[in-house]
């Protein structure tokens, strides 16, 4: 026979924790104003150290002072940083996405390895003595490697593993 007791009164709960939704808006708002700090103060810093209200008057009010000239050519080198880290971010995003692998590199897939030996091969045979060669060799060396690590991956049926097989093989 069973027995009507009253309900056991609840211990207070915790409040929950934020969620996903509310940490994440957040977390790129942080992300963009660190990105901020941390490109005027790459404006700011070099061989002679400007102040803020320098680096303020060389970007938006440049009348051709020493300081707004040094402004200039570190803004082009701040530029350059951050276009370069977007790059690399992609490029390992995208590699990512393609093994379905959170540690992939382009090591993984042979990359690396294709435009070192091209830049090797410009520098040896076909006496190739400038950066901008070395780059356009380079290229072609990590195009040439991934299409045949996609060939050897199995082209339209290649898997993550087949990929990063064929990847290692070639490396």
């Amino acid at each position: 026979m069973l027995v009507d007791s009253p309900p056991e009164p609840r211990a207070a709960t915790a409040p929950a924790p934020p969620t996903r939704r509310a940490v994440r808006p957040l977390g790129l708002l942080l992300s963009v104003v660190l990105l901020a700090l941390v490109a005027v103060a790459s404006i700011a810093i070099g061989a002679k150290a400007l102040t803020l209200a320098q680096v303020w008057h060389g970007l938006f009010h440049d009348s051709g002072t020493y300081g707004d000239v040094v402004v200039g050519e570190r803004l082009a080198r701040t530029v350059l940083g951050l276009l370069a880290g977007a790059a690399l971010g992609l490029s390992g995003a995208v590699l990512q996405a393609l093994t379905r692998n959170p540690l992939a590199d382009p090591g993984l897939l042979g990359i690396n390895a294709g435009a070192s030996a091209a830049v090797v091969t410009a520098i040896s045979f076909f006496g190739v003595t400038s950066l901008s060669g070395y780059v356009w060799f380079a290229f072609l060396g990590a195009a040439a490697v991934g299409a045949l690590v996609w060939f050897l991956g199995g082209s339209r049926g290649a898997t993550p593993v087949r990929l990063a097989l064929a990847g290692t093989a070639i490396s």
